[in-house]
């Protein structure tokens, strides 16, 4: 897990990424910027792509700077959304394209006999260019961005998503799009009440859109007021 820590505002915000997504990325230091300008300390944390554990690869080493904290709000995108919901404590929540299911791409006979392998190698391909991430996506990114998934890493991610704790729908907001090319919509729809959910165009990533100039003011008045900034 690569961690690191933007600006000296007042208020913590955990931002915690997507398979694949690096901080040093232009769209994501865009997001990055966002949070600082809105007076907080951003703590990025930038995910394994190989994990064999749920709990020790992905949930631990975020838990960890949660315990430092004495308040926090949390800000995900994707993997990092169905990390987040095992992490305890956080004010106010945004996940943005959370996967909380597998696309219908992955459900395959093929996908699913790869799972019961205990093989940590990137073995099955799993790349996504500007049509699924979002047109703002830059060459850099397609370039680093893993092109194969390891078997273990499918496995331990639908492990946790079969095991997602109740939604809160005092503190979590969603922010998704219908059409998404890489996680399940479906999954988020059906887990989150319509009144803690956004629909946006142009992509997976939020910061990646075309529309994200559109949404962000509304993200961050989520993450400062919670789900009533969305009615």
């Amino acid at each position: 897990m690569h961690i690191e820590r933007f600006g000296d505002g007042d208020r913590d915000l955990l931002l915690v990424l997507g398979w694949g997504n690096r901080l040093g990325h232009p769209t994501v230091r865009w997001l990055v910027e966002q949070g600082v300008e809105a007076g907080y300390r951003v703590h990025g944390f930038q995910i394994p792509t190989v994990v064999t554990d749920f709990e020790r690869d992905w949930v631990r080493p975020v838990a960890t700077t949660v315990d430092a904290l004495d308040e926090y709000r949390l800000l995900t995108h994707s993997t990092g959304g169905l990390i987040g919901e095992f992490l305890n404590g956080a004010t106010e929540t945004v996940h943005c394209s959370p996967w909380w299911g597998f696309h219908g791409d992955l459900e395959t006979p093929l996908v699913e006999w790869a799972m019961k392998l205990p093989v940590s190698t990137p073995l099955l391909p799993s790349a996504f260019g500007r049509e699924e991430l979002g047109t703002l996506v830059t060459d850099e990114r397609l370039a680093d961005g893993p092109k194969r998934a390891a078997p273990t890493f499918l496995r331990e991610a639908r492990r946790a998503q079969r095991r997602l704790p109740a939604f809160d729908d005092e503190t979590t907001s969603v922010f998704y799009t219908p059409t998404d090319a890489v996680v399940s919509a479906t999954a988020i729809e059906e887990r989150t009440p319509a009144r803690n959910r956004v629909a946006f165009e142009g992509g997976h990533e939020l910061f990646s859109s075309p529309s994200r100039e559109t949404h962000v003011g509304t993200v961050f008045d989520a993450l400062a007021e919670g789900p009533s900034a969305l009615w």
